[in-house]
């Protein structure tokens, strides 16, 4: 193109890209639409002094729409050093945006997990250390207090206990279900089987588990926590919303070695994946899905309404240690 931004010639695949042909001018860019200028400065950051070799921006074209695109110049001087045409080559980096856009989607749900849990974390300890503790100190002093009331009024004071009892009990559950204290002293067979008594308890629900991991398998903790959160939002979901009797859960290694999967199978009344997709405003499949592709895995789901439903979620090695590196 000259001075005027006018194209001289252009290659047909930049035809293709832009819509533009010879004797043409060049539009300017989204960055270059609405940059300040100054009087006299050349809008076109190409043209102007001490321009860039090489930008990135989005570039309106002839098919109406605006496509990001990488810039990159030579120029072509005259006899007297004069600048009158210059070289433009335009590469289209739609792909390479789309990839960092998922990079950083990605980032950010990591990194949005990983404040939840230290926040959970923070309110378990809280809850353990203060509350409870306090709640406990109560206990004391109501049992002191016991020895020195008459006995007509003994029922006030069992009836104070009894809710104390009641109010401690479901101060620790909060904390247990915050932070499982059994996935990191015991790991993460022992938190599932409690996390199942919890959950059997609660909603009268049969669950039967087959942990068939090998033994060498070392999980990372951070690991660990996503997969106990899988299997708890699975199970929370099946014993509220699908009125099953029981509930099957199968840990095991794929036949090729490559990874393990988790599959957590209902006999409840099911649903429509595509209809819950589009119009369900729960987070309860969507935080599934997120703690899946942290973890490089794929989550399947195999549900008609009537029939029960079935979660496959296959977690491989590789990427697993991969992430648990990253955290640590």
């Amino acid at each position: 193109m000259d001075r005027n931004r006018i194209i001289q010639e252009i290659n047909p695949a930049a035809t293709r890209m832009t819509g533009w042909k010879t004797g043409q001018k060049v539009p300017y860019c989204l960055f270059c639409q609405h940059r300040e200028v100054v009087h006299g400065e050349e809008r076109c950051l190409l043209m102007g002094k001490n321009a860039p070799s090489y930008f990135e921006s989005e570039m309106p074209t002839l098919h109406g729409e605006n496509i990001p695109v990488s810039f990159s110049t030579t120029y072509l001087p005259t006899e007297d050093e004069t600048i009158e045409h210059t070289v433009l080559m335009l590469r289209d980096i739609s792909q390479k945006k789309q990839e960092e856009e998922m990079r950083m989607a990605k980032l950010l749900a990591r990194q949005t997990i990983e404040a939840q849990e230290a926040e959970r974390k923070r309110l378990a300890q809280e809850l353990h250390d203060g509350i409870g503790q306090s709640l406990y100190s109560i206990s004391m002093a109501l049992g002191l207090l016991r020895q020195t009331v008459p006995e007509s009024d003994a029922q006030l004071f069992t009836i104070a206990s009894s809710t104390l009892a009641d109010t401690m009990k479901e101060v620790k559950q909060l904390s247990v279900a915050l932070r499982p204290p059994a996935l990191d002293i015991l790991g993460l067979k022992a938190a599932l089987v409690s996390l199942i008594r919890q959950v059997e308890q609660h909603f009268s629900l049969k669950i039967t588990i087959c942990y068939n991991l090998p033994s060498s398998l070392r999980i990372p903790s951070s690991i660990e926590l996503h997969i106990y959160r899988i299997v708890q939002e699975a199970l929370s979901n099946a014993a509220k919303h699908a009125k099953s009797p029981v509930v099957f859960i199968s840990l095991c290694s794929l036949s090729d070695h490559s990874g393990f999967h988790i599959i957590i199978r209902d006999k409840g009344k099911g649903f429509d994946p595509i209809h819950v997709h589009r119009h369900s405003t729960g987070l309860g499949l969507k935080h599934l899905a997120e703690r899946t592709e942290l973890l490089e895995g794929s989550m399947h789901i195999d549900s008609a309404p009537g029939c029960g439903t079935v979660l496959r979620f296959v977690i491989p090695f590789a990427s697993m240690e991969e992430t648990g590196s990253e955290k640590n």
